[in-house]
Formats: structure tokens, C-alpha cells, sequence
């Protein structure tokens, strides 16, 4: 039998609204997330004035882009039909993948740069939106609903029976390279999700998403790899590394910071859950 598992609305802090102001004027949150940043901007002055500020730099690197890309620019070489994709893409909101590429730079040779950003960014494509999903709602670091303080963590996995309409079986992972923080219930836009959050070595967290996908909905993109007896395939996004793989209707996406050797060391060396 399954059962409807309801959530309360979660306070937005100080600490989370910096790590996710970003992902706030992009206009990447959902209704929901955008109720709760809205509701804590208006109590907090020194939030709101970070909204300002960077949504103000944001508006004069547009400019600045624009004004690279524009016909008497001699920085303007990208090829003529790059220019107008990049150009329409400017009139939507912006992913982050623009922030990531520009940061290093002051704005005042935002424009100097701007014929080389064109380039790169053609040559990466994001990946799936359920990668997206996962690297945006691990980003946000939501408060855990158990935690290893109350439960054993190999009692973790455990404790999600009842909560969704499938058995998340959670991989283990070796102990001297993952530790067990806690869990909680997430989603994946439409898909129901069990997320789990790890400790890794050298100060690297692990967030690892469970969801059953038995209509093959999830598009990871992204490259192939082959680690151990897993066909998997690797994303880069956000400053993030996600592995993708599946074992029959269970679709596995772990999410980290650790560099990509690392992660995929990780995933070799796991083994089936219960």
C-alpha cells in the first residue's frame, strides 16, 4: 500500500540564501522555494540588499555582453548564427553556466572576453533536467529529516519504508570513503525521491538521490563510462560532479564536490543494498 508523505515548508535561513541567491535571480526555484526565499527577504535587510547587488551586476554584464557581441565590436568574431543564439539566450533569464564561466573576471573585461565565452559555452551542452534537479536541490543543502545522531546509519535506508511507493535499496558504499549523515525525502520534478547525504574525505560531501523510474523517464546526458559492473554516465554542473547509473527500475544519481577520479573510485568500490 502506498502512502502520501506531506512535508512542512522549511525556513529559509541567512547561510541558505547566500549559498542560492544565484539560483534565486535565475529564476531557477520552484514556487514553492520561491515563497519561502520571499518571505525571508522581507524580514532581512542585509539578504535583501545581496539580492540588489547582484541582480545589479548581473544587468551590467548582460550590457557588457551585449555590447561585445554588437556589429562595430572588434571583439564581436564569433560566427554570425553563434551570435544570434547567444543573443536570444540573453533575453531569458541565465543559467548559471554563464556565472561559473565569467566569475574570474572583473566586469569592466567582461566584454574583452566575452567572442572567447561565446565559444565555450557552445561547446557545453547542460545535462539532463533531473541531473539539473539533483545538483540544484543538493546545492541547497535542505535540513536532514533523520540523522545518525537518532539512527545507525546502516538503519538509514531502513527508514524511508512506508514514506514512498518504492524501496530505495541504497548502495553501500566502503567506509573509509563515505560516511552517513542522514536522509530525507526529495523529488526529482515529477518522480519521488530518497536522498541520502555522506561525508567524504578531505572535507567533500556526497548527496545520493534513489528514485524508481520503471518508464525509463530519466535522461542523464552527459558522457558514458563504464565503472566495475556499472554502465554509468558522468555529468559536470555547477562546479558539481554527478554519476548517473540504474539497476533495473532504480535510477542512482550521486552528487558531489570531489573531483571525478574520486567519485568514480567511489561508485567501483559499492556494493548492492539489502
Amino acid at each position: 500500500m502506498s502512502t502520501t508523505h506531506t512535508t512542512t515548508l522549511a525556513m529559509m535561513d541567512c547561510a541558505e540564501f547566500e549559498r542560492s541567491v544565484d539560483a534565486f535571480l535565475d529564476d531557477e526555484f520552484e514556487p514553492r522555494e520561491r515563497a519561502e526565499a520571499e518571505v525571508h527577504l522581507a524580514g532581512c535587510a542585509r539578504c535583501e540588499a545581496l539580492a540588489a547587488t547582484q541582480g545589479k551586476a548581473r544587468r551590467a554584464l548582460k550590457a557588457a555582453l551585449r555590447e561585445a557581441m554588437g556589429p562595430t565590436s572588434r571583439f564581436g568574431r564569433a560566427p554570425e548564427a553563434l551570435r544570434r543564439r547567444v543573443s536570444t539566450a540573453l533575453e531569458r533569464e541565465r543559467r548559471p553556466f554563464w556565472r561559473r564561466l565569467l566569475a574570474p573576471f572583473p566586469l569592466a573585461t567582461a566584454a574583452a572576453t566575452a567572442a572567447a565565452v561565446l565559444v565555450v559555452v557552445a561547446g557545453h551542452g547542460p545535462g539532463g533536467q533531473l541531473v539539473e534537479e539533483a545538483v540544484r536541490k543538493h546545492h541547497r543543502d535542505l535540513p536532514l529529516e533523520v540523522t545518525t545522531a537518532s539512527v545507525a546509519p546502516d538503519k538509514i535506508p531502513a527508514w524511508f519504508a512506508g514514506k514512498l511507493d518504492f524501496k530505495p535499496n541504497a548502495p553501500h558504499f566502503a567506509d573509509q570513503q563515505a560516511r552517513v549523515v542522514g536522509a530525507r525525502i526529495s523529488n526529482l520534478r515529477e518522480l519521488p525521491a530518497a536522498y541520502i547525504r555522506y561525508e567524504l574525505p578531505r572535507g567533500r560531501q556526497a548527496g545520493l538521490f534513489i528514485v524508481d523510474d520503471p518508464d525509463g523517464r530519466f535522461d542523464a546526458g552527459g558522457r558514458d563510462v563504464e565503472i566495475g559492473t556499472h554502465h554509468a554516465r558522468i555529468i559536470n554542473s555547477r562546479g558539481y560532479n554527478t554519476v548517473v547509473w540504474r539497476q533495473d527500475h532504480t535510477v542512482y544519481s550521486l552528487v558531489s564536490d570531489s573531483d571525478e577520479d574520486d567519485l568514480i573510485k567511489m561508485v567501483k568500490a559499492s556494493s548492492p543494498g539489502p
